[in-house]
């Protein structure tokens, strides 16, 4: 895992929750999987170096706020959650990371493999289905 400059938070639960928001260019039907899911292109690290942006959706709810407000400003996309747990187990680490707009705001650290990735678009479940492209 790389930890420089980055700490894994122990005050985050394998358990606690983090949402990732999806834009809709990253979501598709899996044959496979019978079901809407995002591509793994989704849980990359941003464009710009900094780590992958997810809201802690424990700290979120107790501060008042919901997935309504996370995907505030961002029409269209749909709204994936998917365990700190599963992140550690492909070697990432979630650090804390709040933002005025988002005091939930978090960082998912780490190289992020295929394997992760791949393993990160299966696995999570939606908090808020994309839209239906009728």
């Amino acid at each position: 895992m790389e930890n420089a400059p980055y700490t894994d938070d122990p005050s985050i639960s394998n358990d606690d929750r983090l949402w990732r928001r999806i834009p809709p260019w990253h979501f598709y039907f899996d044959e496979n999987l019978g079901r809407c899911r995002p591509s793994k292109a989704a849980f990359e690290d941003d464009q710009d170096g900094q780590p992958m942006s997810v809201s802690l959706a424990e700290h979120t709810n107790s501060v008042g706020r919901g997935p309504a407000d996370v995907l505030q400003g961002h029409d269209g996309y749909g709204l994936a959650q998917i365990t700190a747990g599963l992140v550690r187990a492909y070697e990432q680490g979630v650090q804390r990371d709040a933002q005025p707009e988002d005091p939930a705001h978090a960082l998912v650290f780490g190289k992020k493999s295929n394997a992760a990735r791949r393993a990160f678009s299966k696995e999570c479940q939606w908090v808020v289905a994309p839209p239906k492209n009728d």
